[in-house]
């Protein structure tokens, strides 16, 4: 259960960086099309110019992804809160590189300085352990 919610976590983290590139991209693409659009009307829309139609179709945009930026940080905040409550500083750590900073358990072996990749998957298994036992808790609580 614990690594289920753990994977759900990681998808919600790199969901947020996809996101936040969409965001940039049309953050970009609306200062682009300020110097680049005329301001005649669109055919068919009475009023409302290119640059206009534009603005509110990236603004929308805008809107439904800060909306799932929203979900998603509400998500990685609960998982980073339930992960600072794990009691062994080692195991807060390899929890956070794994599933928060989307790190191979290898990768994170060697930043840990695991001997070798036995004892950094034994060391996941039984962060997870303590992990699923603060899940219990925070269960609990609500």
């Amino acid at each position: 259960m614990a690594q289920v919610y753990l994977q759900q976590v990681a998808t919600a983290e790199h969901e947020l960086v996809a996101l936040r590139a969409r965001v940039d991209h049309y953050e970009d693409l609306g200062l682009s099309i300020t110097s680049h659009m005329s301001s005649t009307p669109v055919q068919g829309q009475k009023g409302a110019s290119r640059v206009e139609s534009a603005a509110v179709g990236i603004v929308d945009a805008l809107q439904d992804i800060n909306a799932k930026i929203g979900a998603y940080a509400a998500i990685v905040g609960h998982a980073e809160k339930l992960i600072e409550q794990v009691p062994q500083e080692r195991y807060r750590r390899l929890l956070s590189l794994c599933y928060l900073c989307g790190w191979k358990l290898a990768k994170v072996g060697d930043e840990l300085k695991y001997s070798d990749r036995t004892s950094v998957y034994r060391a996941h298994g039984w962060a997870l352990v303590e992990f699923g036992k603060v899940m219990e808790k925070d269960a609990e609580i609500l």
